[in-house]
């Protein structure tokens, strides 16, 4: 069975690139994180298992790896952006209250796709931006 680094590498080969080691660092890193990351958190963890990468080497393979579909940024609110693997389609809902972040399949979100392109010949983009709100923890809370 093919495992999720073998299946990145293969999209590197697929996508022109080299396989190097800042890729590999990067995303064994971002596999191994249940978390979604930042760039600079990114570094320091690749920095930890191999501290000579420089900081704007682990930037540029970023955009190479989100240009080949490998990585996907996504914007959590008014903060930073934050990247994950883009293996395992997603969507963000990110609470107003208490910046909860509750990770939904895509696959929840199709009709409302289906609906905004036969109605207004729209087609959503649900990887960039998450869906802000509020949770019902908060909600509660404020009743």
């Amino acid at each position: 069975m093919e495992t999720r680094l073998d299946a990145i590498k293969g999209l590197i080969r697929s996508a022109g690139g080299r396989v190097t080691a800042t890729r590999l660092a990067i995303a064994e890193t971002m596999i191994d994180s249940a978390e979604h990351m930042t760039a600079d958190e990114l570094v320091t963890e690749v920095r930890r298992r191999f501290p000579t990468i420089n900081r704007s080497t682990v930037y540029r393979t970023l955009g190479f790896l989100e240009e080949a579909g490998i990585v996907d940024h996504v914007h959590l609110g008014h903060g930073r952006a934050v990247y994950h693997l883009a293996d395992r389609g997603h969507q963000h809902l990110v609470c107003e209250s208490c910046a909860a972040v509750t990770e939904i399949p895509i696959e929840e979100l199709r009709p409302l796709e289906v609906q905004l392109e036969n109605d207004h010949k729209f087609a959503l983009n649900t990887r960039h931006f998450a869906i802000v709100g509020t949770c019902e923890r908060c909600r509660r809370a404020k009743r």
